[in-house]
This record gives C-alpha cells, structure tokens and sequence, in this order.
C-alpha cells in the first residue's frame, strides 16, 4: 500500500489556506473523465434507481481537491484520486442533500466520517445502504428462499398452456370511450407490437414483424421488415394508429382527445398478446388463450381474498403536485398503478421479508430489491419493439403512459431485465468493492481505465431524513467540508416521482419541505429558502473551510435565485470551474438542456476579502475546446459568471487565481 498522500497532522493547514479546487481544479480533464465513466462498472450505484445522481468521479475529485493545498502538484492529486489510501482520513464530510449517495460514497471510500440529510426517505435509504450494504452472500442466500417462496405460491399465476414455454412479456392496450360519440375504440400507435431489425443485442425472431389487428385482435406474423401495411379485417396501415402527437383520435367520429380527457390510465385494458421463451428456440409472441385469462381473473381472487396478509401500498397520490401525472391519467390510487399479479407477487414478496429473521441490512436490502423491480412491474411499462426489453418507468423522466404496455413475469428464471432475482443480484453486487473507472494521465495527457479495490468502509456514516434548513445556530461545528449538488431551479419533483416506491415501502413522510421555485416569485422563494440550508451548512461547518456546490440552469431565474441564496448565507464565490458532467444522458443532449455543471466554491464573507475582478465567457470556452459548448451552455456560463464576477471572494487579500480563470 502507498503512502497517504497527507498526514493526519497536515490536513487542518491545507483547509485553512486556499484549496486546490480554489486555483486549479483540473476541470477539462474531468469532463472527459465524466464522458468515460459512462461505460464504468461502479455496483455500488445500482441498487435502486435515482434520478439526478452526479457522476461519482466527479465529487470525488470535488472532494480531494477541496481538501488539498493549492500548491498541491498534479501527479499527486491524481496518485489520491486513483488508490484506495483514505486520504481524507479523520474528515468530516457533509452534504444536505444526499440524493442517490455519490458525494458521501465517494468521501467514505476516500476515508472521512460521511453525514447527510436528505428529505426524501427514499434518497436516505438508498444512501445509507450503499454506505452499509449487507455480505452479497447473505443477500443471495436470503433472496434464493425468497423466490423459491413466491415460485411456490404464484408460479402457476405464471405459466403458459406449453411446459416447453415460459411467460415473459404480458402486452396490452387500453379500450378508451370518446368523450363525443361515446363508442369504444382501441388506443394504439402503430400496430407493431415487434420487430427483428438485426440490430445490435437486439432479440432474434423468426419473423420480421409481428403485427395485431385493430379490430378482430388476431396476430399475424410478417416476412418483411420493411412491409407498409397488412390485411386481416381490413387493409392496415403499420405506421398509423389511433394515437398520435399526444391524441387519441376516435376511428368512429375523429374526435382528438388527450390521456388527460379520456382518463386513459382507468379505462379498461385488453390483452393482446404473450412472448414466450425457450430453451431451444427463438422467442415467440402468441394469442393469448382461455387459461391465460383465468389466470388474470385467478390474480384478483386472490386479492379478493387475501388482501390482510399482503403488504400492499395504502393511500392515494398527492395533489398539490408540479406534474400533474399521473392524476392527470386517472389514477388516483398507487394499486391502480400495478395488476393483480402484481400485487400478488409483490404484495407476498414485502410481507414475506418483513416476518423473516434477518438482519436488518439483509432485509433493507431484500426492499431495496424488490423497490428497486417495480419499476418493472407495473402498467407504465413500455416495449422497445426493435430491441425486445422492456422499457421501464421512469427511463427517461415523469410519469408516461405506454399506448402499448407490458407486464412482465418478475419470476422469469433468465430474463435480463426487471425480474425479482436480476434486482436481488444488483443489490447483492453493492458490497463489492472492486470498481472500474476512468481517470487521467498527466504524462500522457489522456483518460485511461483503472480498476480499483477500495478498502471497506471503516468509519461510521449517518444519513438523516431531514430538512437542510434544520441546524439551529448553536450546532457544533464539526464538519470538515460541506460538498453537495443541490435541486436545481427547474429540476422534476423527485419527491413526486418517489412516492411511487414510498406507497410500498409505507414510509411516505417527507423530512421536510423540498427546494422547490414555489408561487409567484419563483427565484425569491427557491434563493431564500437555498439561503436558509446555506445558513444550516455553516453553523456545522469549521471556521475556515470551503463549501463546494454543483448547478447548471440557462435560466436568469435560476441564477438569481442562487445569487439570493449566496447572499442570505453571507458567502462570496471564491472559484468557478465547468465540467461537461451530463453529456452522456439523452435527454440532457437535446437542444435547450445544459450539460455542463458548473462547480461553485464560496467561503463566509468574513473569512475572504471581496475582489474586482473579471472572467469572460471566452475564457471557460476557449479552456474547454475542442469540447462542445451548446447556446444553452454559453448563457449558463454567462449568468454564472455574472454571480461570480459579482460576489468574486479573494484570500488574505491575494486573489485566487488559475491558469483558466483570469
């Protein structure tokens, strides 16, 4: 093992003086970085899904480099970043808004004692497992009696009329009622519900497309990809349905509707068809049959009857909500949300973890399982007709509503994607520490892999579900550094997209209010409120130590509102750094949505001298080149820098300066 790369006795002095990330935060090279990590193997993060994590290299650069001098030289910040030598030993580290864990994961592996607050339990569950995940063996072994108990009880709810075939996709459409003719229809895209295109990890068919009819429901099979039209009850169009650009158009009368004036997500649902699989051949997508009906109205018996033995989610969906949906739908309650085989199976799975005598990190982790394949199992799913998976909610953002749903089997022995065993090999997969990522070369001057065996966690971590404005002012001030990437000012609600897991995890009380742009003077209300957890962070944080943030938004109102929060705190910014951290997400690419972070270090006013000093746009985006920088990104760098060159903090009257900040 390597030397740490600071002494116990040094790391007070590196944090009473300027830091690194105040005057070369190397943070081009950790947008490649960011960019490559893409494709890295960290299990620790994939134990449930959350929605707006940072990418884990980068905090854990943010980290080191917060806590070392400024005159700290390449090789070694890169030697710290890349071993597993806890250099941040005897550190307290702090962020108030925890989110999906990667600041306090990364501190924990660097070697400080990791706190947190987050006032979403979800978030603060998710934390507190990656922090103390259970031994992947006692997981196993617990999940292994698991299945074979829901196997036993459900299993025959399941099965197809072949013992040679197993279920694995369930696929259904709605039969709304139009709001003028009062006739039925189906709601439907296209009447594709598969295709072989040959593309890459894409399924292998025997057909290149299989097809419904939209009046008499048959199933046809086509030889063509590129076929434009089929003929059963009528000539069929393969690219036309009755629902397009977000309206349902009735084939009766034409009268459009949206999901919102048909209550789409309450109308009743039709099963059209079944894909099977097998050990010796290609998969298949058939009628479903008479058994397969009696097996759906099985499911609701069950319900009917055993309703008292299965943990089952209560309540109803909140209504003062950002996003309408998925109210909006129809749907009111979280059981309108899953089958009755899927209640069966997930309601079972809950109550049965619940009364076993387990650890409790075994069980939490069993929940965070199961949490974790709901999002597989439930009526939002979609299909990826080229590809064959399933498309989970929440893939992208919000509630959405499939014209064509599936529900899976979560029992399916093989399957790749959603089943119950995949989500308890996932947790499983937490405790290990091997990890592969990417990190840079200051020789080469380029990113390459390294694999890294981090030791395990040796200090104690606590993560709290509560309010970031809670620390009084008599807080012990404790805390080494605070490092945290706050909502943003246009962000979704996630605690709207939680409460989905909540309903189950019956834990559906929020620790306190969410940041959030409430009422009339949006950036008034978010910034005071940010100024307030500002505020929180300070009275638990030592004299003399930096606070380090990440924010991106192309809207003035964000900025401000950042600016009003700064400003409450009494903190001047004493550097800003753009890091390319969200490129690799689909929807941060499309036009308008930034994808560059901007890293924002303050300290308390009375420790810093306020400076006359100016950054230019040109500057940020002459460093990053060749780089992409959209128009979005350029105003987020310009409002940025003008809180910056406003509220510009300096160091016992000598300015902070970089070799690309001016």
């Amino acid at each position: 093992m390597t030397k740490p790369l600071l002494h116990d006795a040094d790391l007070a002095p590196a944090l009473d003086s300027a830091s690194l990330i105040e005057t070369d935060f190397p943070f081009k090279e950790f947008s490649k970085i960011a960019a490559a990590d893409r494709r890295a193997r960290d299990p620790v993060y994939s134990a449930h899904r959350w929605w707006a994590r940072r990418p884990p290299g980068l905090m854990r650069g943010i980290l080191l480099a917060a806590s070392l001098p400024a005159d700290t030289v390449a090789e070694d910040f890169w030697s710290a970043y890349e071993g597993n030598t806890r250099p941040l030993q005897n550190l307290k580290v702090h962020d108030p808004f925890v989110g999906g864990g990667s600041t306090l994961v990364e501190a924990a592996r660097l070697g400080a004692i990791a706190s947190g607050t987050d006032v979403d339990p979800l978030a603060v569950a998710i934390t507190s497992y990656e922090l103390n995940p259970a031994p992947s063996s006692h997981l196993e072994d617990s999940g292994a009696k698991l299945l074979s108990a829901l196997k036993q009880r459900f299993g025959r709810l399941l099965q197809g009329p072949s013992p040679q075939w197993t279920p694995l996709h369930y696929f259904y459409i709605h039969e709304v009622e139009c709001r003028k003719c009062t006739k039925r229809a189906p709601l439907y895209r296209t009447p594709v519900i598969a295709k072989d295109t040959g593309r890459h990890g894409a399924v292998v068919r025997n057909s290149a497309q299989v097809v419904f009819c939209p009046d008499c429901f048959e199933l046809k099979e086509l030889g063509r990809a590129d076929q434009k039209w089929f003929t059963c009850c009528r000539r069929v169009k393969l690219n036309q349905g009755t629902y397009f650009a977000q309206r349902f158009s009735c084939p009766h009368c034409g009268t459009a509707a949206l999901h919102s004036e048909l209550q789409t997500g309450a109308a009743s649902r039709r099963l059209i068809a079944i894909e099977e699989t097998s050990s010796t051949e290609y998969r298949r997508i058939r009628q479903p049959r008479d058994c397969d009906l009696r097996r759906l109205a099985a499911s609701a018996r069950y319900i009917r009857h055993h309703a008292d033995a299965l943990h089952l989610p209560e309540g109803t969906f909140t209504t003062d909500r950002v996003d309408q949906r998925p109210l909006s739908f129809g749907i009111t309650q979280p059981r309108q949300l899953f089958t009755d085989r899927q209640l069966c199976v997930f309601g079972s799975a809950f109550a049965w973890v619940n009364v076993q005598e387990l650890s409790e990190e075994v069980k939490n982790g069993l929940r965070l399982a199961l949490s974790n394949a709901l999002a597989t199992n439930n009526k939002l799913c979609g299909y990826a007709t080229e590809y064959g998976r399933i498309a989970p909610l929440f893939s992208v953002r919000s509630y959405s509503l499939p014209a064509l749903a599936v529900e899976l089997n979560p029992l399916h022995p093989t399957a790749g994607r959603g089943t119950i065993a995949r989500s308890i090999e996932r947790v499983a997969r937490t405790a290990d520490v091997s990890v592969r990522r990417y990190s840079w070369s200051p020789r080469k001057r380029a990113v390459h892999p390294i694999h890294v065996t981090y030791n395990p966690t040796q200090q104690t971590s606590a993560v709290h579900c509560e309010d970031a404005r809670m620390a009084s002012s008599d807080s012990e001030a404790t805390v080494d550094l605070c490092v945290f990437d706050p909502p943003y000012f246009d962000y979704i609600s996630y605690s709207e997209l939680s409460e989905f897991y909540r309903f189950w995890s019956r834990n559906l009380e929020l620790g306190g209010e969410p940041l959030l742009p409430r009422g009339d003077d949006r950036p008034s209300a978010f910034g005071k409120t940010f100024g307030v957890c500002l505020q929180s962070a300070l009275h638990r944080l030592k004299p003399r130590r930096p606070i380090a943030f990440t924010f991106h938004s192309a809207d003035p109102l964000a900025w401000k509102a950042v600016d009003i929060g700064l400003g409450i705190a009494g903190l001047l910014v004493t550097a800003m750094w753009p890091v390319r951290a969200d490129g690799h997400m689909g929807h941060h690419t499309e036009e308008g949505n930034c994808e560059w972070d901007i890293v924002v270090v303050c300290r308390r006013a009375a420790e810093v001298i306020h400076a006359i000093s100016q950054t230019k746009i040109s500057d940020w985006t002459n460093a990053v080149r060749p780089l992409k920088v959209s128009e979005a990104d350029r105003l987020n760098f310009k409002l940025a820098l003008e809180v910056w060159n406003s509220r510009r903090g300096t160091m016992n009257g000598r300015p902070i300066t970089t070799r690309n900040n001016g």
